[in-house]
């Protein structure tokens, strides 16, 4: 008997079926871990016909940060449309906290391939923080700002301090989502943004 023939497909949905493929085989194994023959094996095509769609292994990377910055930012703006900070600082540092922690439990896949992109020295991670500029960690920044201004807050570098608090929360989601260290004081989402959100606060409030 002879096999079934494989089903053609459209070639956008070719191409994107492709570029899913690879993303998944790169957030495991990393750019340089994973090879096309894997990709080729993984979608059930041939080399040729990856090749057909991307002369090279570089074009597929592109493609792959085109389309992952694409998909993530529509989720942002989805989210950035609902998401209105509220005027006090401390409420809108734990609503973004919750909401970043939200998104990457969503897709832990998108901090794989910025850990690998950093690891291996790969333009991944600089093209996304070449694009991407979060509306509510600006307007965080200016909401200490004008704190440091009226005299609520000591004089300490804003840009630094958010930096910080954004770092934390990248920190916790490795912790929970990609290493997922065993640790039942992680799970408690609340408590832990509680605690984050609470340190911060009282380390910009002047001492009387």
């Amino acid at each position: 008997m002879t096999s079934p023939a494989k089903k053609r497909i459209p070639q956008e949905e070719r191409r994107t079926q492709i570029i899913e493929v690879a993303m998944d085989l790169f957030a495991n194994k990393g750019f340089k871990g994973t090879t096309t023959r894997e990709i080729a094996c993984a979608a059930d095509i041939s080399e040729a016909i990856i090749f057909r769609h991307f002369a090279t292994k570089e074009d597929l990377y592109d493609a792959i940060i085109a389309h992952t910055l694409e998909k993530r930012f529509r989720v942002w703006e989805q989210e950035e449309g609902l998401l209105q900070l509220p005027s006090d600082l401390e409420t809108s540092l734990r609503t973004y906290a919750h909401a970043y922690i939200r998104r990457n439990r969503k897709d832990p896949a998108f901090i794989r391939l910025m850990l690998y992109s950093a690891l291996e020295d790969h333009k991944f991670r600089e093209r996304f923080l070449e694009a991407y500029r979060s509306p509510h960690l600006k307007a965080i920044c200016q909401a200490v700002e004008d704190g440091i201004g009226r005299g609520d807050y000591r004089a300490i570098n804003p840009r630094l301090t958010i930096r910080a608090f954004f770092w934390a929360l990248l920190h916790y989601c490795i912790h929970r989502f990609i290493a997922q260290t065993p640790n039942p004081e992680l799970d408690d989402e609340e408590a832990v943004v509680d605690n984050l959100v609470d340190v911060f606060m009282h380390g910009l409030l002047v001492q009387t």
